[in-house]
């Protein structure tokens, strides 16, 4: 307060300041920032767990309450830039916008499929750096998430969080992106593609020895590490037809499908024994050609695997590999198949009985229709042989 006693002598306010007395709020630590990138993470499963398990209308209340506890939206307008959003509706800086991001099901979105719904089971983050400025704190980083079928998907994150009045920590900034792929990438050389093959080989023959030894599931783990390692489920499905699958389940273009394949124990894939577990020792690799293409090669031709009991045998192998931004040659299609076994030539038809005291008429009917028939099977079988030289040619 100013007073001022006037020329009568009375006392009058001339300043008058009046402030709730000011609170800082706490700052925002490392451990705050990473329990709600974690938050974050848990809550997606959530999400994608619930709607695989009660539906649609019920991850969509999941996902409304974190996004109402998660994010700044009641506060102001949140700088949601989401991974898989174009043209006028990339940003969300709308309560609504983020909810279809998430679920979808919003007619004004038409584009939104619901990125939480995709199955996800895993969130791993990996962060390059934080950033504290009193009560926020900026991160940048990849999040890493697994869907159930084992698919993996790699992502550039950035993140500002806000610790509000409350000491809640919430999500002001959100920018989400696909790891930029160079436009021209590292050429793939013939060598790294023979040692792809050869790696394979071994690891087939790894998986082999390792179940003799120590069992289905240590054969498995390893199985399971060959297949991230050696090819490209990360990116997405893997054009993959083994040799000893057919039906429905004749391709095997996710993760589990594959692991399935090479090792058997899954309920899913019922016919599966375990390629990969019938005893190998040896594989040696017979190339017809192999074609190099930018970051991309395809190559074709015999794989020999040789069991422990020296049994042999013998299968027609393409493959093709990418070389991925890290510089791994890794298979993102692998088609195998058994040998062709040409049925064996017809045996010689036998030479037409004679036909006594028949009427002439007859005979030369009876003739005529057994002459045109073996001209027409003889006709067909040079059709069909024209058409192999043709397509060897």
């Amino acid at each position: 307060w100013t007073f001022l006693k006037d020329a009568d002598g009375k006392m009058r306010i001339m300043a008058h300041h009046s402030s709730l007395p000011y609170t800082p709020g706490s700052p925002v630590t490392e451990e705050e920032v990473l329990a709600a990138q974690k938050g974050w993470g848990d809550a997606l499963v959530k999400i994608a767990t619930t709607y695989d398990e009660k539906g649609f209308d019920a991850a969509k209340a999941e996902a409304e309450a974190v996004i109402d506890g998660g994010y700044g939206y009641q506060i102001a307008p949140v700088l949601f830039k989401p991974t898989l959003t174009t043209g006028d509706q990339v940003f969300r800086p709308t309560r609504e916008g983020a909810l279809s991001y998430f679920v979808g099901g919003n007619p004004k979105y038409p584009n939104d499929g619901g990125f939480a719904l995709k199955g996800w089971r895993d969130v791993k983050i990996e962060n390059a750096a934080i950033f504290l400025n009193g009560n926020t704190g900026t991160s940048v980083g990849n999040v890493i998430i697994t869907d159930k079928d084992g698919n993996v998907t790699k992502v550039d994150k950035t993140w500002t969080f806000l610790k509000d009045a409350d000491g809640k920590m919430r999500i002001m900034a959100h920018h989400s992106s696909l790891p930029y792929l160079p436009d021209s990438p590292s050429q793939i050389t013939e060598a790294e593609v023979l040692a792809a093959q050869e790696g394979w080989g071994e690891a087939l023959v790894n998986i082999a020895t390792t179940f003799d030894n120590k069992g289905l599931p240590a054969a498995k783990t390893l199985a399971g590490e060959i297949i991230d390692a050696a090819y490209g489920y990360q990116f997405g499905p893997v054009l993959f037809k083994p040799t000893l699958a057919n039906g429905e389940q004749t391709f095997r273009t996710t993760r589990e499908g594959a692991l399935a394949y090479f090792v058997g124990d899954n309920a899913s894939y019922p016919n599966d024994s375990g390629f990969a577990l019938k005893g190998w020792r040896k594989v040696e690799i017979k190339n017809s050609a192999v074609r190099i293409e930018g970051n991309t090669a395809t190559t074709m031709g015999w794989v020999i695997m040789t069991d422990k009991n020296g049994a042999v045998t013998k299968v027609d192998k393409t493959w093709t590999f990418f070389k991925d931004a890290e510089g791994a040659v890794r298979i993102v299609s692998h088609h195998s198949s058994l040998p062709y076994t040409p049925a064996p030539a017809p045996a010689a038809a036998p030479a037409p009985a004679a036909v006594a005291s028949a009427p002439s008429a007859p005979v030369a009917q009876t003739i005529t229709t057994t002459i045109a028939v073996e001209t027409s099977v003889a006709f067909g079988a040079g059709l069909v042989v024209g058409g192999l030289v043709g397509h060897f040619w």
